[in-house]
């Protein structure tokens, strides 16, 4: 978990991989070390509002990326959706009584970003990638290596790893916005966007 100083707030990143079910305990524990005034999430307003009133059971993949993901991730432990990182982090969060925020775009602030940045070209190729991406051979030995590979595979044309690079300066933003008040900040980011969102905060 890194800290960064932003005026008086503290914020505390800390990386996740989206569906492991031991990450419960990982957002647990730093909900409790920590004891922010507010928890942050990489994930959409929307998405926020629908995972605080979602009492349904496990979900399946929305498509061939997310079932790579999935079929990837089995190798250590069967991951779940929705992400328990961000279940337990809401779960906690409305029990203590604290503040929730979404720090990523909303859809339609994603869609305009996503037709900016993604040429026409690269989505005919979508077709190619499903191809590729299915006869990949991973060579990760954790499931954060395995993560940063599938990113590097999923993410990998310039518009997309573009739109990603985007996501990653919104989300900074958005926490520069949260912390202005002096508020302590827990941040439950992705694994794959830490690094970015680290660099566009301290840059």
């Amino acid at each position: 978990m890194d800290e960064v100083r932003l005026g008086l707030a503290s914020v505390n990143i800390l990386p996740v991989v989206r569906g492991l079910p031991s990450e419960k305990s990982t957002v647990a524990e730093a909900i409790r070390t920590t004891d922010p005034n507010v928890v942050a999430l990489s994930i959409g307003p929307e998405e926020l509002q629908t995972l605080r009133v979602y009492r349904g059971g496990p979900l399946e993949p929305d498509n061939f990326e997310e079932e790579i993901y999935v079929a990837g991730l089995s190798a250590w432990e069967w991951p779940v959706k929705p992400p328990p990182c961000f279940t337990e982090a809401i779960r906690i969060s409305e029990k203590r009584g604290t503040r929730l925020e979404a720090l990523d775009m909303d859809e339609v602030t994603y869609t305009e970003n996503y037709v900016d940045c993604v040429s026409g070209f690269e989505v005919v190729f979508q077709g190619r990638l499903e191809r590729r991406l299915r006869k990949k051979e991973f060579h990760a030995t954790t499931p954060k290596d395995f993560v940063i590979e599938w990113d590097a595979e999923v993410n990998g044309p310039p518009g997309f790893a573009h739109l990603q690079a985007r996501r990653e300066s919104y989300m900074a933003a958005r926490l520069r916005e949260i912390a202005a008040s002096g508020a302590s900040v827990l941040a439950v980011i992705e694994l794959e966007r830490v690094k970015g969102v680290l660099a566009a905060l301290r840059g």
